[in-house]
Formats: structure tokens, sequence, C-alpha cells
């Protein structure tokens, strides 16, 4: 389980620092993204959530997952 929260952990920081320090309007799709990290799809999907909760990305029904306005990033999380 332990290894499980590091995993969830260091995806939530690079997906972070990717938007952070890219000019991203979306992610690529989950099958391509979970691909390229080389972790699980369902793991993808957790981390996911914890961006959007710091607001960093929305989801939406057929525009799939994209990058919020800088604006409503929450950049005194000590994850970001």
């Amino acid at each position: 389980m332990l290894r499980k929260e590091v995993l969830h952990d260091k995806v939530v920081r690079h997906l972070a620092l990717r938007i952070l320090r890219e000019k991203l309007a979306s992610l690529p799709n989950e099958i391509d993204l979970s691909k390229e990290l080389r972790i699980s799809r369902p793991i993808l999907r957790e981390c996911i959530k914890v961006l959007v909760a710091k607001g960093l990305l929305e989801i939406g029904p057929k525009v799939g997952t994209r990058v919020r306005a800088r604006k409503h990033w929450n950049l005194l999380d000590p994850q970001l």
C-alpha cells in the first residue's frame, strides 16, 4: 500500500510540474498518458482527481481533461 501512495504522489507531482512548466491546453488522452507514464489507468484517474481539486485541471464531457486558467490554480499548495 505504501508503494502505491509513493507512486501516486510522484505522478501528481510530475503532472503538476508538467502543467506549470509547459503551456498546455489539455492533457493527452487517458490511454496515451498512462502508457507514457507507465502507470495503470486507475492510478492516473486518481492523480487527475487530485489535480482537479488543486484547480489545475477540469474535466468535461466530450472535451477531455483541460488545463484551467492560472488564476484558478492553488499555488499555495505544497505539492505545487
